[in-house]
């Protein structure tokens, strides 16, 4: 029951996103980027995390996230680069399978200009985000360059 509830709040989401040390968030909405076969992908040498958030915090809105990376560079959305890509946030979701192209919409926010963080407002109650990792032209890296956890917002 809590699941349907809470996916029924997120179709239901607009986030609110604002940033201001950085450039704001892309809005790619009907951006038509195709995905990439996993087996052409260059391979992941690293890990991402939530720089200032664990599994199971309590938050209030609006809620200030910092994505972390190591050993990868971040590279602004554009062009593939070995070794480089950008962060996506995944309201609702874990990650998305390799070589898949993050979507673009109130759910899944592009970092495309290279941002390492965020402020933004999420619906009441426990929210899984996402963060994935993905290369210049928004095909994620897969499972091994996303993180997962749960907040509850109060």
């Amino acid at each position: 029951m809590k699941k349907t509830i809470l996916f029924a709040a997120l179709g239901a989401l607009a986030i609110s996103c604002s940033q201001p040390a950085e450039s704001p968030a892309e809005n790619h909405e009907g951006h038509n980027h195709q995905s990439v076969d996993p087996e052409k992908m260059d391979e992941s040498t690293g890990r991402v995390y939530f720089a200032n958030l664990e599994n199971g915090d309590t938050v209030t809105n609006p809620v200030y996230i910092e994505f972390g990376v190591e050993g990868m560079d971040i590279r602004p959305a554009g062009e593939i680069v070995k070794g480089t890509g950008h962060h996506h946030l995944l309201i609702g979701n874990a990650f998305l399978a390799k070589g898949e192209v993050v979507p673009a919409d109130s759910v899944n926010i592009h970092y495309g200009g290279g941002q390492t963080s965020d402020t933004v407002n999420l619906p009441k109650g426990i929210v899984r985000l996402g963060m994935q990792f993905a290369n210049g032209v928004h095909a994620s890296y897969g499972r091994d360059m996303s993180a997962s956890i749960k907040v509850f917002v109060q």
